[in-house]
């Protein structure tokens, strides 16, 4: 097909005027990173030729992704803990971590928050918070909510720390806990369908806060230590002997020189004596007359007499009656029958 140069001549020229300037391209570019605001890897400033950087500035976009949180680096100043974190205790060594990652490699994550007024609160993301402040950072990237309610606040921080680090019984007890006492779940079935948990798991784990401050104090300082199935065991040894005995136990499962058969041990130990009854000894006497039985009297260590005999004599079983009642002072009426008493025929 034979094309004539005049028409050659006019497709370029429509092919330079429709296609993208370096200014398109560079906005395009910058879509193409905020889709992605977890992803801080740092990249090359882009300076096209001819053209200098304040020129092409284009005003930063916040993208808003699918759950409706945009990102945003905020003053850490600014920025509140989570009134229901899910997360009561962290470790020391654990915010170290993380702290020298983010220096090597900046924040790779950002954090969870909703804004009130001037504010941030931090839904989830207390460890990296932790460890930016340790190194002095200024900022912290965070995946901003316009509002979260209280429940929202909790699941959210609930959610991440499942899945990054396994959640302890004793945080769970302790958030649970403040949870109920300020009314964001109305019961404890509320929480196991929140949670996903069984109901009789949520009502053992807040049970480890009947255990008395000083175990408590223990369980504190390696919470990862305690498996919720020794935990429970150790709130019934507490009960079933003391504090100290409760405590030096406490040490031992730290330790890692007890679990949960341990301790059921050493509870049926305790409690065994006092659930078993002790077995008595009988001694029982035969009554005759006339060479036959005609009763017999059984006596116990624990001082209980039992006494049984016919007499077919009247005389005889009237001048006994009258004896037994002078000895025991016995009313002159006798007491008139249970009504469960078989009457005979």
């Amino acid at each position: 097909m034979n094309i004539k140069k005049g028409d050659m001549a006019a497709r370029a020229a429509l092919a330079a005027k429709s296609a993208p300037t370096i200014g398109d391209r560079l906005r395009h570019a910058q879509d193409l990173v905020h889709t992605h605001p977890a992803d801080e890897t740092p990249r090359a400033s882009f300076n096209p030729v001819g053209q200098s950087l304040q020129a092409l500035a284009i005003p930063e976009v916040q993208p808003t992704n699918s759950s409706g949180a945009r990102f945003e680096k905020v003053a850490i100043e600014l920025i509140d803990v989570n009134p229901f974190n899910a997360r009561h205790i962290y470790r020391p060594e654990r915010v170290s971590e993380l702290a020298a990652s983010i220096s090597a490699h900046g924040q790779e994550i950002p954090g969870l928050a909703a804004k009130q007024g001037g504010r941030y609160v931090l839904a989830a993301g207390h460890y990296r918070l932790r460890a930016l402040k340790l190194i002095g950072a200024k900022t912290m990237d965070l995946m901003v909510y316009d509002t979260l309610n209280d429940r929202e606040l909790y699941s959210h921080s609930y959610r991440e720390n499942a899945e990054r680090e396994t959640q302890t019984a004793l945080d769970n007890a302790l958030s649970w806990r403040t949870l109920l006492d300020q009314g964001v779940f109305a019961s404890e079935t509320e929480i196991a369908e929140a949670t996903g948990q069984s109901q009789p798991n949520v009502n053992k784990t807040l049970a480890i806060l009947r255990l008395s401050p000083p175990v408590l104090e223990v369980l504190k300082e390696d919470p990862k230590a305690f498996a919720m199935s020794a935990l429970y065991e150790l709130v019934l040894y507490e009960q079933a002997v003391d504090t100290p005995s409760a405590l030096a136990m406490a040490k031992l499962v730290k330790e890692g020189e007890a679990g949960r058969k341990e301790i059921q041990e050493a509870r049926a130990k305790v409690q065994s004596p006092r659930e078993r009854k002790r077995k008595e000894i009988s001694r029982q006497y035969k009554i005759q007359r006339n060479g036959q039985q005609v009763g017999h009297l059984k006596e116990w260590d624990s001082g209980k007499v039992s006494f049984e005999i016919v007499l077919a004599d009247t005389a005889d079983r009237e001048a006994l009656v009258a004896e037994l009642r002078s000895r025991f002072d016995l009313a002159e009426t006798p007491s008139p029958p249970s009504p469960a008493a078989e009457i005979p025929d």
